[in-house]
């Protein structure tokens, strides 16, 4: 059991290197569509993988639904489509996608209004101590990477520059470990959208996001990706509620991640874990 899975850990790491070199094929990546109307498609984005980029060479979700799926490009955009929101390169999950302007605005007014709902599962480094969390340190950009990867960080940090309100709701799912280390495997609702949000958030608390390559001060290289992914999203248009299986279970870590204490389970009805503690 041990020996599978060292196997399945280094097969991961394998592919992690040939995406991030840009030498992984694009047709070859396979794109789910987890809800489609005239309006919206709703995907699930893989890790590592632009939502969109001027660089054509590396994989990016434009590029990959415009080859599976040429019937929806919108040749007059740069993009080919009308991307209502993004996720990191690093996150995985739920993704809207407009298929007309008046979709895109009507989807675009709900997020700015905060009529959408956005919810992330994530597994983060070290036992969170509280059942629920309130995080709400503004965050900016870092005047130390002005040139860099547009690192940000949070108001309490010197180089902190443009800090904005930010808001992330936690709940925690799951303690155990992830390959022998305290992990905690936790629910977030996003209030507001800055970037980076709740990675920065949750570094914020001395609880980085495991694998999280940039917030662990570069540290954290072991695991084959960073464990945060987009799990569900309530649009707040055409009553559309997309949710997609825990990618984070045991079963599917191939036992690296092993739980020994459940808290909360997260089903359809997400917000209920947080009004319980509102």
């Amino acid at each position: 059991m041990v020996f599978k899975r060292l196997i399945n850990y280094f097969i991961s790491l394998i592919n992690l290197v040939v995406i991030r070199l840009g030498l992984c094929d694009s047709d070859n990546i396979d794109v789910e569509i987890v809800y489609k109307s005239n309006d919206f498609i709703i995907v699930n984005k893989p890790e590592d993988i632009f939502t969109n980029n001027h660089n054509k060479a590396r994989p990016s979700l434009d590029v990959i639904l415009g080859k599976k799926y040429p019937h929806l490009v919108n040749s007059k955009l740069e993009h080919s489509f009308y991307f209502v929101h993004r996720l990191d390169f690093v996150t995985s999950g739920l993704l809207c996608i407009a298929l007309n302007k008046r979709a895109c605005a009507k989807a675009s007014s709900a997020m700015q209004k905060r009529i959408s709902q956005k919810y992330y599962i994530a597994l983060v480094r070290g036992h969170v101590s509280k059942d629920h969390l309130d995080l709400t340190n503004p965050i900016g950009y870092c005047a130390k990477e002005v040139d860099g990867n547009r690192k940000m960080c949070n108001v309490d940090e010197e180089c902190c520059t443009e800090p904005r309100d930010a808001h992330t709701r936690l709940v925690v799912l799951e303690r155990g470990v992830y390959m022998s280390y305290p992990a905690t495997k936790v629910l977030l609702q996003l209030v507001t959208g800055r970037r980076h949000q709740i990675r920065v958030h949750c570094s914020t608390i001395g609880h980085t996001i495991v694998g999280d390559y940039t917030y662990s001060g570069r540290k954290d290289t072991s695991p084959h990706r960073t464990f945060l992914h987009s799990y569900r999203l309530e649009l707040g248009v055409d009553g559309i509620n997309v949710q997609t299986n825990d990618p984070f279970t045991e079963a599917k870590l191939n036992g690296l991640w092993i739980p020994v204490e459940y808290v909360n389970r997260a089903e359809d009805d997400c917000f209920r874990l947080f009004s319980r503690y509102s």
